[in-house]
């Protein structure tokens, strides 16, 4: 079903600018970031905390990933992972629903076939996805939709659900994103095993 929210030749929410921005323009040049880290008003529904206000870039730019900068780490740990939102759940509400389970269905790993192979993974097997923080299994999709490197399984799985008793966020970070206090799920360095 389309939205009612114009044809796209006629839609034009910013012809006005109205951003959520103290100027009220597109910035390049976050004025928000000038007093230093800040959670986006959006995201914050009245919470004032986590507001630590440390020295951030107010232009975008790279930051070079904390893990895979570490050169031990990423020796131990060869492999990025990271954890997307799922579709049939809202985080990890509704990961308990036996109708969004059967959408969701069970946890997979997509992993690529270069990765999957010396370590003697086959589509469709079961895997022990770890770190030093923790574990979890998964069913493994061999893909070439992921990088080599790269592997990428949804959160939102209820650990008690989950083949292991654990899930996903066992395995990430602590720590936070320099802008906006995100976790740092895309930071996550593991490596896979048969089960």
């Amino acid at each position: 079903m389309r939205l009612n929210v114009g044809l796209p030749h006629e839609r034009a929410p910013h012809a006005q600018g109205n951003f959520k921005t103290p100027s009220g323009k597109c910035e390049f040049a976050s004025s928000l970031a000038a007093g230093g880290n800040f959670v986006v008003p959006v995201w914050r529904s009245g919470y004032e905390g986590m507001q630590p206000g440390d020295a951030v870039d107010p232009v975008p730019n790279y930051i070079a990933p904390a893990e895979m900068s570490d050169a031990s780490s990423a020796q131990r740990y060869p492999l990025n992972l990271v954890s997307p939102k799922p579709h049939a759940f809202l985080n990890t509400q509704y990961g308990n629903e036996p109708t969004q389970q059967r959408r969701q269905g069970e946890q997979i790993i997509v992993i690529h076939p270069q990765d999957a192979v010396p370590r003697r993974i086959e589509h469709g097997s079961y895997v022990r996805i770890f770190n030093e923080r923790g574990s979890f299994e998964a069913r493994a999709e061999l893909s070439e939709d992921v990088s080599a490197g790269l592997m990428m399984t949804n959160v939102g799985h209820w650990p008690g659900l989950n083949r292991s008793g654990t899930a996903v966020n066992s395995t990430t970070p602590a720590r936070h994103c320099n802008l906006g206090q995100a976790g740092a799920y895309s930071d996550n360095l593991v490596d896979v095993q048969t089960v």
